[in-house]
């Protein structure tokens, strides 16, 4: 019972000792492409996983913006009331405010978890040489450059999109500005809460901020005295818009200025804090072994950057190549070396067409394998300068910007001078798309006609690259592009004699056809046939003897000949039947080799199969407890919110039922008052009566005795 099944791998180790014969490349490839595509599922499902945790940390990172809008507008609505129902309802926001920090230092644990796991499962900078590891961070790496020509957005993008964080203002000098919610926060600064990945297009903001994808690559920003930092929209995308310092222990950087945006499709070196005054106020500084990492907890304090500023050496470095923005900054591997791992590199993967005011969690930042895709809309509308945001919380009347010195006059002039070409510029495109009264019809229809021409341009590109290349090679271990290197069958090592190349479908040996007599009557002296060889000094001889016996020995040896060819025949018929014969054993013992390695194959495939089951079942059964976690810590914290909005509006209840009772007491009263004052003024009209009745009653008298004197007198 044992033996039958001890064949096949008593000839598997024969042949692999003998090394006659090798892993067949079909089964080889087999297995690469088993292999490639188990890699694959698995890659994709951490990517599944991985965008999984990132919606739900989006999610709630939008919850907490909202939530902290909801504060500030609740808090402004404070500010017009007064009294003791006011500072009860201030108290109750500031709870609330408490209850978010701690949501949120839950939010950035598990973020900073995450990173450091995305971190380890991505290949990082595997796909980097030598050189590239030199210029990466300081310059840009061949990129794929997608043409985008029209503007399927504007600043009404902006003026929808930010609503729902923050507040609008008017300002005169830089137009409609807008302020976070989260401003309010001491320790809040822009380009704060997020981390820096290297790209191919130099240093790239990837922001855990719902509004990040447009105030950190469009437009500037700018620190306000007494207000603090407001947004200015722009429509000009880079990966990021800061001004880079550094030293041998920290790295600052800080938000470049809205004067800046005057001067489109210009690049800036390390000049660029001197020209526009950007002070140490403006920066956030980090220790080098941190910049890998989220960095907002890692920030240093405001107050510690003054020290940091003088220490440091500005190393900006943003340039224009084939019109797109490269962020150049700090080296990518002096950053590794230090940090002592390699920091997350990706190529950018531009998307040209989202739709912001439908889905805010589909604007953030995606990792995709070895890319990064971003949202990049094209926003360069000629109508910009016309737009206005829908609610305008107010207007900052004097704006001063904290700087380091005073801004050339040529570069304020040149910032005016452009505000007023982008106001010249809109008033003729409205007046080019019908004037005010079509404006706003045509604008929709243009921006829809836009996103559908780039949407048909994206799908014509993909239907042709995936005709050109219908299977995306995989990179095996070894960095070969093209996935595991099979060697062509030309250049592979020949075989034994007899033996047939595994990767040959029909391999047939045709027995040779033996020439004809005349044919080899016809060849030279000498040369070998499938006779017998001929030597040249028995020719000689032959040539000595008569001209009949040389006939004769000529017919004898024809006849000699023909039967040592046909017995040659006949030897070379049974050696290639027993060349054959051991052809179809070799044949016979790979193909039961091979099946023993097929069967294996299936139970080791079968076995991951299984083993991939159960772990996907564990991950899904761990994905639902995190869910059910998360929904029951939502609804908790749902129900806490409700919880708290019912006891505001109990306490509302309260206070308008108090309110009005006191109203009420206070009608009674001057009710009652009114009635007092009633009752008194009829009271003193009643004794002003009464004295005057007897004031006349005493008149009468005297006037009685007067007369009765008088009458006296008269007798």
């Amino acid at each position: 019972m044992k033996t039958p099944s001890l064949l096949p791998f008593t000839a598997f180790v024969l042949f692999a000792a003998s090394g006659c014969d090798k892993q067949s490349p079909d089964t080889a490839k087999k297995i690469a492409e088993l292999e490639q595509k188990n890699n694959a599922a698995a890659e994709r499902q951490r990517e599944l996983e991985q965008q999984i945790e990132d919606q739900k940390l989006a999610a709630e990172r939008d919850a907490i913006e909202r939530e902290r809008a909801d504060i500030e507008e609740d808090r402004a609505e404070l500010e017009r009331q007064q009294g003791e129902a006011a500072a009860e309802q201030d108290e109750a926001l500031r709870q609330r405010e408490e209850a978010i920090a701690k949501r949120e230092g839950r939010l950035e644990e598990v973020r900073e978890s995450l990173e450091q796991k995305e971190d380890d499962l991505s290949g990082l900078d595997q796909d980097l040489t030598e050189r590239d590891r030199e210029l990466v961070g300081r310059e840009a790496l061949d990129f794929e450059v997608t043409e985008q020509n029209v503007p399927v957005g504007d600043y009404g993008t902006f003026y929808d999109s930010l609503s729902s964080y923050g507040s609008w203002f008017e300002t005169s000098d830089y137009g409609y500005v807008w302020q976070p919610a989260v401003v309010r926060e001491v320790n809040w600064r822009p380009y704060s809460r997020g981390r820096w990945i290297c790209s191919d297009r130099g240093w790239t903001w990837v922001s855990d901020e719902p509004f990040g994808w447009a105030t950190y690559h469009y437009g500037r920003w700018a620190l306000i005295t007494g207000r603090g930092w407001v947004w200015v929209p722009g429509s000009e995308w880079a990966p990021c818009w800061v001004s880079w310092r550094e030293n041998d222990s920290h790295i600052g950087w800080a938000p470049l200025p809205p004067e800046t945006m005057a001067y489109h499709g210009r690049g800036w070196d390390s000049t660029v804090d001197v020209q526009f005054g950007i002070g140490a106020i403006c920066f956030n500084f980090v220790e080098i072994r941190h910049f890998g990492s989220p960095i907002f907890r890692r920030c240093l304090p405001t107050a510690a950057n003054f020290g940091f500023f003088d220490q440091t050496k500005n190393i900006t470095h943003i340039y224009i190549q084939n019109r797109y923005v490269i962020s150049g900054g700090p080296r990518y591997q002096k950053i590794s070396e230090r940090i002592g791992r390699p920091i997350p590199f990706y190529r950018l993967e531009v998307d040209h067409h989202p739709r912001p005011g439908r889905d805010q969690l589909a604007m953030r930042p995606q990792v995709r394998g070895g890319k990064l895709r971003i949202a990049a809309p094209n926003m360069d509308a000629d109508w910009n300068d016309s737009l206005r945001p829908r609610q305008v919380r107010g207007r900052i009347e004097t704006v001063n910007v904290e700087r380091n010195g005073v801004l050339n006059r040529g570069i304020t002039d040149k910032f005016r001078e452009s505000r007023e070409e982008g106001r010249q510029r809109a008033e003729k495109s409205i007046a080019d798309l019908g004037g005010p009264e079509r404006f706003e019809e045509r604008r929709t229809e243009l921006l829809s006609e836009n996103r559908r021409e780039v949407e048909g341009k994206l799908s014509k590109a993909g239907t042709r690259a995936t005709a050109k290349n219908p299977e995306r090679p995989n990179r095996d271990v070894t960095g070969n592009p093209d996935g595991p290197k099979v060697t062509p069958p030309s250049r592979r090592n020949p075989l034994p004699d007899g033996m047939i190349r595994p990767d040959t479908t029909e391999a047939k040996v045709e027995p040779r056809e033996p020439l004809a007599p005349d044919a080899r009557e016809r060849r030279p002296v000498g040369e070998r046939v499938d006779g017998p060889r001929v030597a040249p000094a028995e020719t000689a001889k032959r040539q000595e003897v008569p001209e009949n016996r040389r006939q004769a020995e000529n017919r004898n040896g024809n006849g000699r000949q023909a039967e040592q060819a046909t017995d040659t025949e006949r030897e070379t018929g049974n050696r290639k039947q027993q060349e054959q014969a051991q052809q179809r054993q070799a044949e016979q013992a790979r193909e039961a080799q091979n099946e023993e390695m097929r069967r294996r194959q299936d139970e080791q495939k079968q076995q991951r199969q299984e083993e991939q089951a159960r772990k996907q079942a564990m991950e899904e059964q761990r994905e639902q407890a995190r869910q059910q976690q998360a929904e029951n810590e939502a609804r908790r914290q749902q129900q806490e919110l409700r919880e708290m909005q019912r006891q505001q509006e109990q306490a509302q209840q309260r206070q308008q039922e108090e309110s009005r009772q006191r109203e009420q007491e206070q009608a009674r009263q001057q009710q009652q008052e009114q009635a007092r004052q009633r009752e008194q003024e009829e009271s003193r009209q009643r004794e002003q009566e009464q004295s005057r009745q007897r004031e006349q009653e005493r008149a009468r008298e005297q006037r009685q005795k007067d007369d009765d004197e008088q009458k006296k007198r008269n007798r």
